[in-house]
C-alpha cells in the first residue's frame, strides 16, 4: 500500500510535468479573424511549433498586422512587424534566406518543431526578448514606427543585439494584392 506521502509526491511530479509543459495555442476565444467583429490591431505569434502557414496567410489576407518572436537555445528574435501590403512579410523572409541559402527548406521544416520539454530557453533570455517584443508592440499600437518594420532584432549568444534588415520579395506573393506594387513597362518597339 502507498504512503500518503508517495501519494502526494506523485501528484506534486504529475503537476509539475503539467505546468512546465509549453503552450501550443493561447487562443482567447473569440470570433473568428474575418468576420471583423473583434479585429485585433496586432497579433503577436510566437509559435512553440512550426509556424502555423494558414494562420499567417490569413492575417495576411486580412490586412491584421503581426510581429513574429522566438527564442530558444541562446538566441532570439524579433521581428518582423509585418504591415500586410506595405513591409516586408514572413514569406519574404523565408524567400530571401531561401537565396542566399539553398538548403534553407530543410532548416525552416525543423525550426520550432521540437517536442515539448526539448527547447531550450533560460529565463533571462525568455525575458529579454518578451520585453523587446513589448516595446515594438506598444510602439506600433501607439503609431510609431518600430525599427523591426521590415526588419528583425536578434540577441546573439554574447548578448548583443543586432538588426537585419529585410525586403519585399520580387517572387512574394504578398505585394500582388497592392494595386502600387507592380510596375507596367511598355518598350516602343515591341507588340
Amino acid at each position: 500500500m502507498a504512503s500518503p506521502a508517495n501519494d502526494r509526491d506523485e501528484r506534486l511530479d504529475s503537476l509539475s510535468e503539467e505546468m512546465a509543459r509549453p503552450s501550443v495555442n493561447a487562443l482567447a476565444g473569440g470570433p473568428y479573424l474575418g468576420d471583423k467583429t473583434d479585429r485585433p490591431d496586432l497579433v503577436i505569434l510566437a509559435p512553440v511549433t512550426p509556424l502555423d502557414g494558414v494562420l499567417v496567410n490569413e492575417l495576411l489576407d486580412l490586412d491584421i498586422p503581426h510581429l513574429l518572436v522566438s527564442a530558444f537555445e541562446g538566441h532570439g528574435s524579433v521581428g518582423p512587424l509585418v504591415l500586410p501590403g506595405i513591409t516586408a512579410c514572413l514569406h519574404c523572409l523565408d524567400l530571401a534566406r531561401r537565396d542566399d541559402d539553398p538548403g534553407w527548406p530543410i532548416v525552416t521544416a525543423r525550426i520550432g518543431g521540437y517536442p515539448p520539454g526539448e527547447i531550450a530557453v533560460d529565463s533571462a533570455l525568455a525575458a529579454l526578448v518578451a520585453a523587446e517584443a513589448a516595446g515594438h508592440a506598444l510602439a506600433h499600437l501607439d503609431g510609431r514606427r518600430s525599427v523591426v518594420t521590415n526588419g528583425t532584432m536578434d540577441v546573439m549568444p554574447d548578448w548583443r543585439w543586432k538588426r537585419q534588415a529585410w525586403n519585399v520579395h520580387p517572387q512574394c506573393r504578398c505585394m500582388r494584392n497592392n494595386p502600387y506594387s507592380l510596375r507596367m513597362v511598355m518598350t516602343p518597339n515591341r507588340d
